[in-house]
């Protein structure tokens, strides 16, 4: 642990997600996948966003979204990534230091792809589907990870979508070189399953060299582990790392480490508004234990908790998180 207070540094992609309530019939029209991510071009981005309207925007991005949630967590935080010098990039920035995350992002030159965003589409059943275009952040270089990284920390989390950019495979191994040299762990999130469908050998032989705690939901760490049952999905996933969490949404997590495997119950609801961010939401509070040096059933529980926040309202972010959002509607 660094010093008293535990210490995670988050590297993804770092977007502005726009939320916003539809018809099936929007998806359908646009052509997406129910409860999928789609990358798309400047142009795709550009239609939809039109026909959704502002939405409600806030900072996101999947590792973002868990970094931002340490601030309930009692955990310090920083998120590296990359914006473009423009509105969108400003709202990144400020609201991510308005939550106590260092946020020492590299800016892109020029309004041109201008910072990704995420357009997600929250259907009445609470389902997500997520329209992405990726912009400035598949531009960040290995350079600009390497002067941005904090000299000490506990744990490096990093995000599968980064193998989406040109030179993201670079970036991600050179964070990982700096983590170990730090003497810090690398936790991994494969993201969904198209970015494991996508980069799946890339993945696989990442885990193998840094990886020390794997997080996902059964279907992506089914897909890596080419498994479609849960306990085999952790199985598979024992064999390669020291400490996994295997999600499965109502039905509640399998965690593991050298201590032993623990099913935990989903934290109780009433109703699911918007399932946007309760994965990232999850692997912050369970990292968060981690980190605190909690045992792996109590650190499964406070990811299950922390995710129940989110899913009672739209967007990813709930707590001091959903407290710095103070964006209007444009």
């Amino acid at each position: 642990m660094t010093g008293n207070t535990p210490h995670i540094v988050g590297l993804g992609n770092a977007l502005v997600d726009v939320v916003a309530s539809v018809e099936q019939a929007v998806i359908d029209r646009h052509g997406l996948s129910t409860g999928g991510m789609h990358l798309v071009d400047a142009a795709a981005a550009h239609h939809l966003f039109e026909e959704v309207g502002p939405g409600v925007r806030q900072s996101g991005g999947s590792v973002a979204n868990s970094i931002a949630h340490l601030a309930d967590a009692g955990v310090a935080g920083t998120y590296l990534g990359k914006v473009a010098d423009d509105d969108l990039g400003r709202i990144f920035r400020d609201e991510m230091v308005a939550m106590g995350i260092a946020a020492p992002v590299a800016v892109a030159d020029g309004g041109d792809p201008g910072t990704g965003r995420c357009v997600v589409l929250v259907t009445p059943d609470g389902e997500r589907t997520m329209s992405t275009h990726l912009g400035a952040a598949v531009e960040i270089r290995p350079a600009e990870v390497r002067a941005a990284m904090p000299e000490a920390f506990d744990i490096l989390f990093i995000e599968g979508y980064l193998w989406d950019a040109p030179q993201g495979a670079a970036v991600i191994e050179a964070a990982a070189g700096m983590a170990k040299s730090a003497g810090a762990r690398i936790a991994l999130t494969p993201s969904d399953v198209g970015c494991v469908d996508r980069n799946r050998e890339a993945m696989l032989g990442f885990i193998d060299a840094f990886v020390d705690i794997l997080i996902g939901n059964h279907v992506e760490v089914g897909a890596l582990a080419g498994q479609t049952e849960t306990g085999a999905a952790m199985d598979w996933a024992l064999g390669k790392v020291a400490i996994a969490a295997v999600t499965e949404h109502e039905k509640g997590a399998l965690v593991a480490d050298s201590s032993g495997r623990h099913h935990v119950e989903a934290a109780p609801i009433k109703r699911v508004v918007d399932t946007t961010g309760a994965g990232d939401a999850y692997a912050s509070g369970f990292l968060a234990g981690i980190a605190q040096g909690r045992p792996i059933a109590e650190a499964g529980r406070m990811g299950a908790d922390l995710a129940a926040t989110v899913l009672v309202h739209y967007g990813a972010r709930d707590g001091a998180a959903a407290r710095a959002i103070a964006l209007p509607a444009a």
